[in-house]
């Protein structure tokens, strides 16, 4: 029997070998990152109505700043109406946390079968490639770095795989949130 994965991950490391080495890595897992992010916030945007998250979630803001209140004070009648109320948070907090979720239920077994590939790609026999090379010596300062984010290197801390990820992953998520207002308002 043939082994289509194992075929596809040869052919997937031929096509794109320029892509398996610093710098290009690092552009080429960037691209990943922004083209995932940008799915996922479409995908927000289209089946999740933005306008009543933002609206519960300064309902619960207002909540939690009556509730405080009502600690802080010890008014009796600031504490029966949070005590009414909490049952109704509670219920706009579980559909507030539904609606965000269901997005991501959708895309989650493409997500993982892409993060799958590029784990393969970016590994050899089980240790995790270099993918990006930070220009400082970091491991000075956070020694715990060493293994778990990359391995130091001659011109500085190489990041692996599974960190450039996350740190790319990150920053350009928030950002397109921003932009594309999938960003659930907390102020």
């Amino acid at each position: 029997m043939q082994d289509i994965f194992g075929d596809f991950m040869a052919w997937f490391g031929s096509t794109f070998a320029i892509f398996g080495s610093p710098p290009y890595a690092g552009f080429f897992i960037m691209l990943v990152s922004l083209s995932i992010s940008t799915v996922s916030n479409l995908a927000m945007k289209r089946f999740t109505d933005m306008r009543r998250l933002n609206r519960y979630q300064t309902e619960i803001k207002q909540f939690k700043e009556m509730e405080q209140k009502a600690k802080s004070t010890q008014n009796e009648k600031l504490m029966k109406k949070v005590k009414r109320r909490k049952s109704y948070i509670d219920r706009i907090q579980r559909e507030q946390m539904s609606a965000r979720c269901k997005p991501s239920l959708l895309f989650f077994i493409p997500f993982i079968l892409i993060f799958s590939i590029l784990r393969g790609f970016y590994s050899t026999d089980g240790v995790d490639n270099i993918v990006l090379v930070l220009p400082f010596n970091i491991q000075k300062v956070l020694p715990f770095l060493v293994g778990l984010a990359g391995q130091p290197t001659a011109a500085g801390f190489g990041l692996s795989f599974y960190a450039f990820y996350f740190l790319v992953g990150l920053g350009m998520s928030s950002i397109l949130q921003r932009i594309m207002g999938t960003q659930v308002l907390t102020s």
